[in-house]
């Protein structure tokens, strides 16, 4: 790229939002761009070590230990009221001036927001500046052919699908609705219209960009026109070792990888009960805690490893399947591995990652609270029905070819220039 240009990245320390945004932000970097990212402090090193430079959230978002709650929402139901009332519209004036007090300090061509930081948007429409949304997930909106997110449902077609679906939108509305008028009190703030609906808010953006693969979600049909999938990141998180020390015990046997959130979702019992349902099978275990959890014990057994953390992109090429949460980080590097799937989703967009999952027949969904025999059940057999291992494989070819692709670095230089 000959011509430099300026991007304003605007993000919080959310889990799995980090590796995503700050991977998108390394490749512009990478390519002679200037790139600022307005976050939190225990985000910096991170930010400064992929020659970005980092400007501070000075109110809310102020967090010097990546493990401290601010979300709240573990015991939250499929309408996350706790991620809108603390992420999303309890901070958003604080997020829209500090992020105009950037805009104005340093010339910026382009402002690229986490989907959580909605005033980061109202920011930019109101100083004229285009704007992309990042979706570090799945398609969370509603459409004509699919439900709202959150529920964890498959598109269904017929009377049945449709009146489910109508249904369900009034449901999604009536939630988002109590929080417009907090979101039109920052637009009135800048002297921006206000809006009709929460969603408003993702389709007048420039450009909402999708990080996941399309053959992997249910997009919106027809596709809003401001949606560009652009496929994963694969990145591995910054905090995240090298599994030099890793003892990976008899080669003969298969090896399963575990990993619950870098985030605190209560998952503690999970874990251990995961790490139950492999002491007495045929594989190798490997448990992969994050920082959440890197301090809390667990009893264990010798075919079981357990680390605070470990790189994924070294450690997955060599696993047969994975138990996880169904964070969108871990799917996507599970399936760029073609590794089938055994999920227990605790909230987010975990539930509607492993209805994907499910839908495409690359793994298994259990409850949270499944027991140690029915996580043992689930795992035997997405490692030994060989159908699992395939539509994972078909879903890593689409994946591979769409992180190869690098549309999102060519989406935002692309706008970049048109509003030069």
């Amino acid at each position: 790229m000959d011509t430099q240009k300026s991007y304003l990245f605007v993000t919080w320390e959310g889990g799995g939002n980090v590796a995503p945004v700050l991977g998108l932000a390394q490749r512009l970097v990478g390519r002679g761009h200037k790139v600022r990212v307005i976050s939190e402090p225990c985000l910096q090193k991170n930010i400064e070590s992929i020659g970005a430079e980092f400007i501070s959230f000075k109110k809310h978002f102020t967090r010097t230990d990546r493990t401290v709650d601010i979300i709240q929402d573990w015991n939250a139901g499929p309408m996350n009221l706790a991620t809108f009332d603390n992420i999303i519209f309890g901070p958003a004036m604080d997020v829209a001036e500090e992020t105009l007090a950037a805009i104005k300090e340093t010339h910026t061509d382009v402002v690229v927001a986490d989907l959580m930081m909605v005033g980061s948007m109202i920011a930019a429409e109101a100083y004229g500046i285009p704007h992309v949304v990042l979706f570090h997930m799945p398609e969370y909106l509603p459409g004509p052919n699919r439900p709202p997110g959150g529920f964890g449902l498959s598109p269904k077609e017929g009377i049945l699908g449709k009146t489910r679906d109508r249904f369900l939108f009034m449901v999604f509305n009536r939630v988002t609705s109590k929080f417009l008028p907090r979101l039109n009190a920052v637009r009135e703030h800048f002297d921006l219209a206000p809006m009709k609906s929460f969603m408003d808010v993702y389709h007048q953006a420039d450009l909402r960009l999708m990080q996941t693969s399309k053959a992997f979600d249910f997009p919106i049909s027809p596709a809003p026109k401001n949606v560009r999938y652009v496929g994963p990141s694969l990145d591995d998180p910054g905090w995240s070792d090298d599994p030099k020390g890793v003892l990976l015990g008899d080669s003969s046997k298969p090896l399963v990888v575990v990993s619950f959130s870098t985030t605190f979702q209560n998952q503690r019992q999970a874990i251990q009960r995961t790490v139950t349902a492999m002491a007495d099978l045929p594989v190798n275990g490997l448990v992969t805690l994050g920082p959440s959890m890197a301090k809390e014990h667990f009893q264990t057994t010798k075919n079981i490893e357990i680390k605070s953390s470990c790189s994924h992109s070294k450690v997955l090429p060599m696993a047969n399947a994975v138990v996880t949460h169904a964070g969108h980080g871990t799917v996507m590097a599970a399936l760029s591995n073609g590794l089938p799937l055994v999920c227990l989703p605790m909230g987010r967009d975990q539930i509607d990652n492993a209805a994907r999952i499910v839908g495409h027949g690359a793994g298994l969904k259990l409850s949270p609270k499944a027991k140690p025999h029915q996580i043992a059940q689930a795992i035997n057999r997405v490692l030994n029905e060989p159908e699992f291992a395939r539509n994972a494989m078909r879903l890593r070819e689409h994946i591979l070819a769409d992180v190869g692709a690098n549309r999102a670095v060519l989406e935002l230089e692309e706008l970049a220039l048109a509003g030069a």
